[in-house]
């Protein structure tokens, strides 16, 4: 009787074959998504996690998608009370307001304003012609760093401001029960993208705050601006966010909080640093230009 032959194939050499290649696999896979997270995926890889945060959220929540936040500071803000209570102490109305502020791989910034670690609003600013977000407000869709403000209709609550080096312009979107009584906040930050100033002598001089347009540039603004910064706040809670002192010269990220951070900045000098320094030059040349061509058609406009 012949012995059986020896068998063509190790069960312990294919189970280690076997856990190689799913270990190859496995490390090539999250390889690959990494790469696709860091390059031309990056954008829909924010957009996805931007989606998921909304009013009255934990500021773990978003640490757990974002990381942690780049920049942090404090601020006092005065909570509202109805009127039976308008006599309280003003001190025990005083709160504490955590503004962070994400840098979203150099497309754009998120910030938001938290109490007790909850969201009470966030705001999203556009750096980049590449992110460019699609924002819901109320039953309009936009996109950030194209679609004008003349895509939303008039709601009459507006704010501008000029200065030597800072401008802005904001406008507060509210519509009660169908938007979840969510308060939208839209404008341009001088530090986002495709941003216009409004003009010098567009301001009405019977306003002692200098904060106001004329009605007609105004409408003329409206319709060529386009809006690179949205804030999504819930239900107003402070006294600073009524009267329009809230968000300061800034709506979202504050451009001096988070420029000293850029390349040109930088102390300890390479040869990556002064490439990104050449590289944000041009890019200033040409933004400049395309700001001094659209002003210019403004100016013949008006």
């Amino acid at each position: 009787m012949q012995p059986d032959p020896a068998p063509w194939y190790s069960t312990t050499l294919n189970v280690w074959t076997l856990a190689t290649v799913l270990v190859a696999s496995w490390t090539l896979t999250k390889t690959v998504t990494e790469g696709w997270r860091r390059t031309i995926g990056r954008r829909r890889y924010l957009i996805t996690r931007l989606r998921k945060i909304a009013p009255g959220v934990r500021h773990d929540y978003v640490e757990s998608l974002l990381g942690e936040p780049k920049w942090q500071s404090m601020m006092e803000c005065t909570r509202l009370t109805a009127d039976e209570a308008k006599d309280a102490d003003q001190g025990d109305r005083k709160v504490e307001i955590t503004v962070r502020t994400w840098p979203l791989s150099r497309l754009g910034y998120l910030v938001t304003w938290g109490e007790d670690d909850t969201v009470v609003m966030y705001g999203i600013t556009t750096i980049s012609w590449w992110f460019r977000p699609r924002v819901l407000i109320g039953d309009t869709r936009i996109r950030l760093g194209k679609s004008v403000f003349a895509a939303l209709a008039d709601s009459g609550e507006h704010s501008a401001w000029l200065g030597n080096r800072r401008f802005g312009y904001r406008e507060h979107h509210y519509f009660g029960n169908p938007g979840g009584y969510r308060s939208w906040y839209i404008g341009v930050n001088d530090i986002g993208y495709n941003a216009v100033s409004p003009l010098f002598n567009w301001f009405d001089d019977a306003d002692d705050s200098r904060m106001r347009l004329l009605a007609d540039r105004r409408a003329l603004y409206r319709a060529s601006a386009p809006i690179n910064t949205v804030v999504i706040s819930g239900t107003t809670l402070y006294e600073e966010v009524q009267e329009d002192h809230f968000f300061g010269t800034s709506l979202g990220v504050d451009q001096d909080t988070v420029r000293l951070a850029d390349p040109e900045y930088q102390v300890l000098d390479s040869r990556i640093s002064r490439a990104h320094r050449r590289f944000r030059d041009w890019r200033w040349r040409m933004m400049h230009r395309r700001r001094e061509k659209r002003l210019g058609a403004l100016y013949d406009d008006a």
